[in-house]
């Protein structure tokens, strides 16, 4: 029963794809792949399409191979297991219920079922009885960038070197500052300086400056840096240009979601004297009253990069709580109006949303 069930998820979506891909086919080999295998996709941002995608993955695997023979379906890209709107939704709930309910129950000798996925809530009943019966594998890129950056400079100087190639320090820390930690990143662009260097094996920081392009990841960031200092034109500039590079407007309203609560927060710690600023350098005080609080968060904040922290800090300065609040609940709002039934594009619903959190902030009176 153990081999029957597969999971791979995390945030590094190329070695999610790329086990999955390869479990599926020691399971089912191409040569059997046109008969036997069923691949669901899970990639949606709407409820209904969620629905859907649910309810074709347990339709697919209660149906018996051809001939009674082998049945591998793979509900593959899953981006939707952490989406808190789409997951409370209860004929998403029922439907994922009766799918850990079959799982339990057990599959056929025969029957496969391999899910690969952006995220999964581990307290979902479908995430235990996944983790039960099946095998469960995450490759995660962890959220903090003290921890992220050595683990993408290590495959980022591993995968040189079995191209035969060497890359110093500097270039090294450059070039992953410009990629950022997702494994397909770095692998395509190790790809690109490969063909650009040629016979010259050794990399330097100028060839990572010439030839090394700006992740998705480093342009997002400088968008939530634009909405945060209300940069209208700077961030429908990117907004677009993300849009072009074929990111997800689900995606980018998740990330303004945690930029006004991570904003919303600062401003608080701030306003309760936690810390103070040294230009960019945020200092913690020295407090019983703050260690009692952050040790009962999931994330103290006075284990973020100092760099990360001291820009939130100094982003949330000339906001009042007031309205950091009510731009958060306007980025819930919307994203609430983009995964419902609804006409109009994400991308306008995302373009209005930046204009009113960029609108200038009314003047202190006195």
């Amino acid at each position: 029963m153990a081999d029957s069930v597969y999971l791979f998820y995390g945030n590094d979506e190329y070695l999610v794809g790329t086990n999955a891909r390869k479990r599926v086919d020691a399971l089912c080999p191409e040569a059997e792949q046109s008969l036997s295998l069923e691949m669901i996709d899970g990639s949606v941002a709407k409820i209904d399409d969620a629905v859907a995608a649910v309810d074709q993955c347990i339709a697919a695997f209660r149906t018996v191979g051809l001939f009674g023979g082998k049945k591998v379906v793979w509900f593959r890209n899953v981006s939707f297991f952490k989406n808190a709107i789409i997951m409370k939704n209860e004929r998403v709930k029922r439907l994922l219920g009766e799918l850990a309910t079959d799982i339990k129950a057990g599959l056929a000798g025969e029957q496969f079922l391999i899910i690969s996925a952006s995220g999964v809530d581990k307290r979902s009943a479908f995430y235990k009885a996944v983790n039960e019966i099946g095998v469960v594998t995450e490759y995660a890129i962890p959220e903090r960038d003290y921890e992220a950056r050595p683990i993408a400079l290590t495959r980022t100087v591993s995968l040189f070197k079995r191209e035969g190639y060497s890359i110093d320090s500097a270039a090294a820390d450059a070039f992953v500052g410009k990629t950022g930690f997702e494994t397909r990143q770095i692998m395509n662009e190790v790809e690109k300086m490969v063909l650009y260097k040629g016979d010259d094996k050794s990399i330097v920081i100028a060839d990572v400056q010439i030839i090394t392009s700006a992740s998705g990841e480093a342009i997002a960031w400088d968008f939530t840096d634009a909405v945060a200092e209300r940069k209208l034109g700077d961030a429908i500039r990117l907004f677009r240009q993300l849009l072009f590079q074929k990111e997800s407007s689900v995606r980018l309203i998740i990330m303004l979601e945690s930029l006004f609560q991570n904003l919303l927060r600062f401003k608080e710690y701030s306003d309760a004297g936690w810390f103070r600023l040294n230009g960019n350098r945020i200092q913690w005080s020295n407090d019983s009253e703050l260690d009692d609080y952050f040790s009962e968060l999931d994330d103290d904040p006075r284990k973020m990069h100092w760099f990360r922290a001291g820009k939130f800090a100094n982003q949330a300065a000339p906001y009042s709580v007031k309205r950091l609040a009510a731009s958060k609940q306007l980025v819930v709002d919307t994203h609430e109006r983009m995964l419902s039934i609804g006409t109009i594009p994400h991308e306008l619903l995302l373009e209005t949303l930046l204009a009113k959190l960029c609108a200038p902030m009314p003047q202190r009176r006195g």
